[in-house]
């Protein structure tokens, strides 16, 4: 099979996955890695991170590393076999979330995700979170699973993000109209004594956030 064929095939494969396909989705097509080096020194593919390759002349995105690392938690099945699940399993969370939603001014130095189970990784700019994921708790961004704005929120005041960060992350939800102040205030409840107010009073530690 000649190297027409074979980019045709990483091609098809990337059609619906942001211009991205994985190692594991190209050998389960036919592919030998000698074919992806091929293309590879041809510049016809590119590597965006391990056993992620991009084709030449799709358009770069500023999420591609999280786009990328997504498909690599489960390089065998495609974005659309992932995402036709209900709930999804594996999503953006966190500080990473905040960012894709472009909610407050929170830095995201790892690549974050929320998985159903504990999940090791040896790469320094991902972090997972173990947790279940409900149908209302994720939305799709460009495609790329993410958590809204309210699961967002109780994942970073469970992670006892600093008052200033969270603040400028709730400000935006509201304003922008991703969440209502009473959603936002019971979403709260949970947090507020670590916060250093009264138990169970989201609206005292939001007004205090908001203040």
């Amino acid at each position: 099979m000649n190297g027409t064929r074979w980019l045709t095939i990483a091609a098809e494969l990337a059609t619906t996955q942001w211009g991205l396909f994985t190692t594991a989705q190209a050998r389960a097509a036919g592919m030998h890695p000698k074919h992806l080096a091929t293309l590879a020194d041809a510049g016809a593919i590119h590597h965006v991170r391990h056993g992620i390759h991009r084709i030449h002349g799709a358009p770069w995105h500023p999420h591609e590393d999280l786009r990328a690392a997504w498909l690599a938690l489960d390089p065998t099945r495609t974005a659309d076999e992932r995402l036709t699940e209900d709930p999804i399993t594996a999503a953006v969370s966190h500080r990473s979330a905040a960012k894709v939603l472009q909610l407050g001014d929170v830095d995201a130095d790892h690549l974050e995700f929320t998985l159903p189970r504990r999940r090791q990784t040896r790469l320094a700019d991902q972090r997972f979170h173990v947790g279940a994921l409900a149908s209302d708790d994720t939305e799709l961004v460009d495609g790329l699973p993410v958590t809204t704005a309210a699961r967002t929120i109780d994942d970073l005041a469970a992670d006892l993000l600093d008052g200033g960060h969270l603040a400028g992350i709730i400000h935006t939800a509201i304003s922008t109209g991703r969440l209502t102040y009473d959603a936002a205030a019971t979403i709260l409840d949970r947090h507020s004594r670590r916060y250093g107010h009264p138990r169970n009073n989201g609206q005292r530690l939001l007004e205090h956030l908001l203040a």
